[in-house]
């Protein structure tokens, strides 16, 4: 009888443990990287290589050679290797131990955010371009460039050889996460983005190397044509500067010899065209990111690289035909989800058409950030930095698809957060507390504000005349609102205040000829997703709530059972095993 209480014990924790063991397998469903990600109608996302670590950069041969092992293209890892992928989807190790950069802490750690960042190609020379981050001997941060020479054309598996661009960096401290960044190569001429290594005071400064888009030869050397170029000397900062005042200008894209950037501030981010020996304002300050742009993301999204689909090319539709795409980090802890980001810019009138839109979104729950995106001659390539949930780092590959057969798709949000940030709503109103970037353009919105306020207005005797008089108007967009209007007049209290905030949202000027409020294309069914959250009363969910849910899962019950009977066999046949060993004593 020593023994029985401690038999009791045993017997309800095996229980216990094995019936809970059922219902956290039954939650578990089998992982679909599929899952992770969100693409726009008529396209599809299939994996093209896999067993990478940290991918920040991709680069395409444009015209690979015909064999199998030729090269397709090239990937840079942070840590400093660079790989290369042949037209059969070999991949190999083209350099590695490029340079020294020892994190204090590694990835998702900031302190990790170091080391190989631009990579870009010539193939003219056959040249293979990476810029990084390293620590000097004396432990200091420093940019640098490394030319690799391979063959000219097709490229090649190894390096020939390779210089680098040391001594015109040497002389200027760099930064984690505002280091060198982007490279292209446009002719016999290299455009590299630098940030500011957390230097804002220098970075509109010409003497200095930060906060600057640089132009340089092939050969590391400054040209004549620069705007501050004074003489030949490399180590002058002056004569390789093309504009300043930029923060982290990672995304930059060369179209027709017109400098693209977007540029990542802190609480937001520019998309801008960059003019030559132009100062584009950074000085620290978040509203000098506002400066001079052709569009201003409010909150932040974090660019990470700029593509460009010439007009002339229908790779991905003749829709997508001269858009750009963005490359986003974002943040998923802060609620702002990495992707890549679609730009139509109006080359002629030089301004932004509509509001960006998200041609593919991370929709998972762990860290991620899209930091490499290369058009390729079969479709858009993009690399996710961190392994997905089965450990795995791929390259993905977004192409058509006539069946439009994928599961996920950006304009499936359902998180009324979410879509106002990504709309950019508070860059004009606060909301619960956050926003109101744009100072007092847009009132704050409050359930109880919103509910007097618009309840004042429906109220108003005018208000109905108002409605009549835009019904007889047959001019958009109060001839396409006319049901809008009417949905409001039938309606009443709550329900009444709801459809006048989603016609709002949807349409500005469904009930007001002066609105300054901008149209930005959000769908009704968001638009209601936004007024049920502006209008829901406070609630909590706590951890009764949560068992309750788990509990009326008729699949949990099935598990909690499977574990119960798992469970009892054990106990019973341990208590025989042991009743059999005492028996004996």
């Amino acid at each position: 009888m020593a023994f029985g209480w401690r038999v009791v014990l045993l017997v309800c924790l095996i229980i216990i443990g094995s019936s809970l063991s059922g219902l956290v397998l039954a939650q578990a469903p089998t992982f679909d990287w599929r899952s992770d990600w969100a693409v726009a109608e008529g396209f599809t996302i299939v994996e093209d290589t896999t067993g990478y670590a940290f991918p920040s950069a991709i680069a395409f041969v444009p015209q690979p050679g015909p064999d199998p092992k030729d090269p397709l293209y090239f990937v840079t890892e942070l840590r400093g290797t660079v790989k290369v992928v042949t037209n059969d989807r070999s991949v190999y190790t083209f350099a590695e131990n490029v340079f020294h950069f020892q994190p204090t802490e590694e990835l998702p750690s900031g302190q990790g955010q170091g080391g190989m960042g631009g990579l870009c190609l010539d193939p003219v020379h056959g040249y293979v371009f990476v810029t990084f981050l390293y620590n000097d001997a004396n432990g200091r941060m420093r940019n640098n460039i490394i030319r690799y020479q391979t063959k000219p054309g097709t490229f090649g598996l190894t390096p020939d050889g390779f210089i680098a661009f040391t001594d015109a960096f040497a002389n200027y401290e760099s930064g984690l996460a505002h280091q060198i960044g982007t490279c292209q190569v446009v002719g016999n001429q290299l455009f590299v983005g630098i940030g500011d290594g957390w230097q804002p005071y220098l970075a509109r400064d010409p003497d200095q190397m930060v906060g600057k888009i640089y132009r340089m030869s092939l050969d590391g050397k400054p040209l004549p044509e620069n705007p501050f170029y004074i003489d030949d000397d490399i180590t002058k900062a002056r004569n390789y500067v093309w504009a300043s005042g930029f923060r982290n200008p990672y995304a930059l894209r060369v179209v027709n010899d017109r400098v693209f950037v977007g540029d990542n501030g802190v609480g937001t981010d520019r998309f801008v065209e960059v003019q030559r020996g132009e100062d584009y304002g950074w000085n620290g300050q978040e509203s000098s990111i506002h400066l001079r742009t052709a569009y201003v993301w409010v909150p932040s999204l974090a660019p990470t690289t700029l593509q460009y689909l010439p007009p002339d090319n229908h790779l991905l539709g003749e829709e997508n035909a001269g858009k750009f795409f963005l490359g986003m980090a974002g943040s998923v802890r802060r609620g702002k989800m990495p992707g890549i980001v679609r730009i139509w810019y109006d080359m002629d009138k030089r301004r932004v058409m509509a509001v960006p839109d998200y041609f593919l979104r991370y929709r998972g729950q762990q860290e991620q950030m899209v930091v490499a995106v290369a058009i390729g001659p079969d479709g858009l390539y993009f690399a996710p930095i961190y392994a997905n949930q089965a450990g795995q780092t791929s390259i993905y590959k977004i192409v058509p698809d006539s069946t439009n057969s994928y599961p996920y798709r950006p304009t499936q949000v359902d998180d009324p957060r979410q879509i106002i940030r990504e709309r950019g709503c508070l860059g004009c109103h606060q909301i619960n507390g956050e926003g109101g970037f744009g100072g007092s353009a847009g009132p704050p919105l409050s359930r109880e504000l919103l509910i007097a306020n618009i309840q004042a207005r429906l109220s108003n005797p005018q208000y109905r005349q108002l409605l009549d008089e835009l019904d007889q108007l047959n001019e958009e967009p109060w001839l396409s609102t006319r049901a809008a209007r009417a949905a409001v007049r039938e309606l009443s209290g709550e329900a009444a205040v709801r459809q006048w905030i989603i016609n709002q949202i949807v349409e500005p000027r469904w009930d007001n000829r002066g609105s300054q409020m901008p149209n930005l294309g959000v769908p009704p069914s968001e638009a209601a997703i936004v007024a049920d959250y502006l209008l829901a009363r406070p609630t909590q969910t706590n951890w009764m709530t949560r068992l309750t849910t788990v509990l009326r899962s008729r699949l949990a019950w099935l598990a909690f059972g499977a574990g119960l009977v798992v469970g009892m066999v054990v106990v019973g046949s341990g208590m025989w095993l042991w009743r059999r060993r005492y028996s004996r004593l």
